[in-house]
């Protein structure tokens, strides 16, 4: 038991002393249609659902409906492809409408 405490503790200390990963800022009204398909399938994923958090709370929703989500994405990515220089916010009111 002292020596998993032990093992433990040395975790923590050795991660304790690892540089902390630089902040980011980014105005998500500049990402562009190419930048969008550009991003792995991680990315994407993260930008998709932050972008559905967004226009949910504009919109005054806490409900996330994920099959609307998931056809909303795929619209949203075929007008992309056919309009890569468009933002993705530009790209989201579009299909939206």
């Amino acid at each position: 038991m002292r020596r998993n405490l032990l093992i433990i503790a040395a975790a923590l200390l050795g991660g304790a002393t690892l540089p902390a990963a630089a902040q980011i800022r980014m105005d998500m009204n500049k990402i562009t249609c190419q930048d969008m398909l550009g991003y792995n399938a991680t990315d994407r994923t993260f930008l998709q659902y932050w972008m559905s958090g967004y226009y949910n709370a504009a919109a005054n929703s806490d409900i996330l409906d994920f099959n609307r989500l998931e056809t909303n994405t795929a619209k949203v990515l075929a007008y992309c492809k056919k309009n890569k220089s468009s933002t993705l916010a530009g790209a989201i009111n579009k299909i939206a409408k």
